[in-house]
């Protein structure tokens, strides 16, 4: 499934950084880079993707795989060591020279090897079992792309930073009823932070959509999202929002992989191809049910991803 449009939800969180960096000078530029030293988490021993054949150059303006990871933990239990399982997993090829993006989601419930754990199980399980290094080792198992950097983001704090910037405006994508909220396709709605995790996260709800519905509802979230975090008035809300990102975030770019992210490949944001992994469900001899991909529609999409690393 193709769709054009923009970052999914995890893009304006992870990125949150890069987004009020542009601009700042003095105080705030300390407070920034500050920030981004903090959610600096890098793979232990991993210099590159062993798919690549060199490591790439976000300050040199190469094209960058991107693993951005929605996680059901929260800021306590991070801080536990308990990675929590990936309830969103979104791949970003993003390529500066021809200014395009190309994004697959990946359903995840997806049958997959979790490699480093010998098994074959939910995609999902691989960040709860060995955080980053794992859940990157099996996405590009699965996939057969590469992945140069990784971002996460706990639920916790999207809720948080969605009420930080007071909220966001978005047009739903279905009509249907979850938790006392009432959504009508076509019709715009002002979501705070807790209507907004009902508003994503739902989808066994009749009209709901299941989970294609689902991930279309978390980008449109992300789309009011961003436009907030774009806005003047994103500046007074500044320290509140770095405040959410070093409690909620961890990604391996550094400060300098930011801000040459946000000033070298800004363009791509307009031009961006939408593809979410199809495939049936089918319930497994372990008595789970499990998302299998189709094959060849798999490889389709990995072909357009790739090419658009080049």
């Amino acid at each position: 499934m193709k769709k054009k449009g923009c970052f999914s939800w995890l893009v304006g969180i992870a990125l949150v950084v890069l987004l009020v960096a542009g601009g700042l000078l003095g105080y705030a530029y300390f407070k920034v880079k500050g920030t981004a030293d903090s959610i600096h988490e890098p793979i232990a021993g991993r210099e590159k993707s062993e798919l690549r054949n060199k490591a790439v150059d976000i300050e040199n303006k190469d094209a960058v795989s991107v693993a951005l990871f929605g996680v059901d933990s929260n800021a306590t239990r991070l801080a536990e060591g308990d990675h929590g399982r990936t309830d969103t997993i979104i791949l970003l090829s993003i390529n500066p020279d021809n200014k395009k993006t190309v994004m697959v989601s990946i359903p995840r419930d997806t049958y997959s090897e979790i490699v480093g754990h010998n098994t074959r199980e939910k995609i999902a399980h691989a960040y709860a079992y060995g955080g980053a290094k794992m859940a990157v080792d099996s996405i590009e198992k699965l996939m057969n792309v590469p992945i140069d950097y990784y971002a996460a983001v706990n639920m916790d704090g999207l809720q948080e930073l969605i009420d930080t910037v007071g909220g966001v405006d978005v047009v739903s994508n279905a009509t249907f009823t979850a938790h006392g909220q009432n959504f009508v396709k076509g019709q715009s709605v002002h979501l705070d932070g807790e209507k907004a995790m009902v508003f994503i996260r739902s989808r066994k709800e009749d009209g709901a959509g299941n989970d294609f519905g689902r991930q279309e509802r978390q980008q449109i979230v992300i789309q009011g999202l961003a436009h907030k975090l774009l806005s003047a008035e994103s500046v007074t809300n500044f320290d509140g929002i770095l405040k959410t990102a070093s409690k909620n975030v961890i990604t391996d770019m550094t400060f300098s992989d930011l801000t040459s992210l946000q000033s070298g490949y800004s363009k791509t944001l307009n031009n961006v191809e939408k593809y979410q992994l199809e495939g049936t469900g089918q319930i497994m001899d372990d008595g789970l049910w499990y998302f299998l991909a189709d094959e060849n529609k798999k490889q389709q999409i990995s072909d357009v991803y790739k090419e658009n690393l080049k």
